[in-house]
């Protein structure tokens, strides 16, 4: 009896020995696999960074972090209900993903492209309601709603893009590491995303604090970022701008097989402009070609129905 006992010691010892490793590899294949996830959507992360500052730079600074709270929990709530459903496709309707992203870009390719056309004076702005602007109203419960729900809408869309494209890029792993992946990546894609954009948004109270204190050092800093508060939100305009179109273009290009010639497009190019080519300037290209087709179709559809 003693040995039989012994020998379940022993066989539960090796069970447990190999459950850790195999515990241990999934753990690597994750954080392998989150890795490269990440840097496939480090172009829409910083897209996200770019644009949702943009929706509650005008709320009332006492309301900034609730809004951005509200936003945050509301992206988590996206990405709660994307994974399962991207996973699902994933088995089971495979061929839906490709047009998904190709999606995906064009509205990324068409945001851009308006956006870059009403900086240049090309497209007259949309006229947006600012009732979450005013500072001495005392409910801003509804002024608030908009605000919310016009940077939950643009943040959905990029969402989507980050799951599909991490799905994609873990499409032959197991389940388990899938679902470990897509998790982080929601959880990194959100928080991360939304704590730089509660620090751009306080950056001027901080310097404001600053200002208050008798260290010449401290005051100079509080300064600095006031000054810089205004500077930063309009670099972020331009960089939300180029992102969306480098990113919007990349993916059509990916997911359309009679364009992936463009990818080699100045290969035989001196120094580092193959990849300047890559990277930045064919798919900006593509994206504002197909920008311009969707806003061209979009103002003839409203001239003729108008």
């Amino acid at each position: 009896m003693s040995g039989l006992i012994g020998y379940i010691g022993a066989l539960a010892d090796d069970l447990s020995a190999v459950a850790a490793k195999v515990a241990a590899g999934s753990l690597d294949d994750i954080a392998n696999q989150t890795a490269k996830s990440l840097s496939k959507t480090a172009g829409i992360l910083i897209d996200d960074t770019a644009t949702i500052p943009q929706y509650v730079s005008n709320t009332a600074a006492k309301r900034e972090i609730p809004v951005i709270w509200k936003i945050t929990k509301k992206s988590l709530r996206n990405k709660a209900i994307m994974i399962p459903i991207a996973i699902l496709i994933t088995y089971f309707a495979p061929w839906i993903m490709a047009p998904i992203l190709i999606l995906g870009g064009s509205y990324l390719a068409y945001e851009g492209t308006e956006s870059l056309g009403e900086k240049l004076g090309l497209i007259k702005p949309h006229e947006h309601t600012r009732e979450h602007s005013i500072p001495n109203t005392n409910d801003l419960t509804a002024a608030e709603d908009i605000t919310v729900n016009s940077a939950v809408r643009t943040d959905t869309i990029l969402s989507i893009e980050i799951i599909a494209l991490t799905i994609a890029s873990v499409a032959t792993e197991s389940l388990s590491t899938q679902l470990g992946v897509l998790i982080i990546v929601g959880l990194i894609a959100t928080f991360a995303v939304y704590g730089i954009v509660g620090m751009i948004i306080k950056m001027d109270d901080v310097g404001f604090y600053l200002q208050e204190k008798q260290n010449k050092l401290y005051q100079a800093i509080g300064s600095f970022l006031i000054r810089a508060m205004p500077k930063i939100l309009k670099s972020l305009g331009w960089i939300g701008m180029v992102a969306m179109l480098m990113v919007g273009g990349s993916i059509i290009i990916h997911n359309i097989d009679q364009l992936h010639f463009l990818v080699i497009l100045g290969h035989n190019l001196p120094s580092i402009l193959p990849l300047a080519m890559k990277l930045f300037f064919v798919p900006i290209g593509i994206s504002l070609a197909v920008g311009s087709l969707i806003i061209m179709s979009i103002l003839k559809f409203q001239q003729r129905y108008a």
